[in-house]
């Protein structure tokens, strides 16, 4: 039996350490990055040309990125949208600071219509995320799971937790 490939749109990639992990159990092709960070875009450019990352574009905003192209082409969304909005460690504006970039994540899992999106944040996101965007991931038909993991659980010497979200649903003639 043959095991499929997915075609994974990478969003905030920062060094594509999501992309890296998600490679482990799935046959993932990155397809396109979006990074805003130049020294990020950097080493991601870097690390295509090294062999260890999939080649493919690097878009520079998440605000722009245009998802018509690609509509029909990607199965999976991936992404660690920015968590300074809600980390402990910052102001904690919350949907009210301009990094928060769940509604641009939000316009991009519409146009694009694929059928996997698979997201990660801090802990503090927790009450956003049960308010707003397990609702919404809900309206746009995923079924939508979640999990508080921390680093150690993986054998990694500290603690740090971070929240990760799998949404998928069925495709069919009306959703992409």
């Amino acid at each position: 039996m043959a095991t499929p490939t997915y075609n994974a749109i990478s969003i905030c990639s920062g060094y594509s350490g999501i992309d890296l992990g998600l490679r482990e159990i799935i046959r993932a092709t990155t397809v396109c990055y979006v990074e805003i960070e130049i020294s990020a875009a950097a080493i991601l450019a870097e690390r295509m040309e090294e062999g260890y990352l999939d080649q493919a574009p690097i878009w520079s905003d998440v605000k722009t990125f245009d998802t018509k192209p690609w509509r029909g082409k990607v199965d999976i969304l991936t992404g660690g949208f920015p968590c300074q909005p809600f980390s402990v460690a910052g102001a904690q504006r919350g949907e009210d600071d301009p990094r928060n970039l769940w509604p641009d994540t939000a316009r991009l899992i519409r146009g694009l219509g694929v059928p996997i999106v698979f997201l990660e944040n801090v802990p503090g996101i927790l009450r956003y995320y049960f308010d707003t965007i397990r609702p919404e991931l809900r309206e746009m038909g995923y079924e939508v799971t979640e999990g508080l993991f921390s680093a150690a659980e993986t054998g990694a010497p500290h603690r740090r937790q971070r929240l990760f979200i799998l949404g998928y649903r069925q495709l069919d003639d009306t959703t992409g």
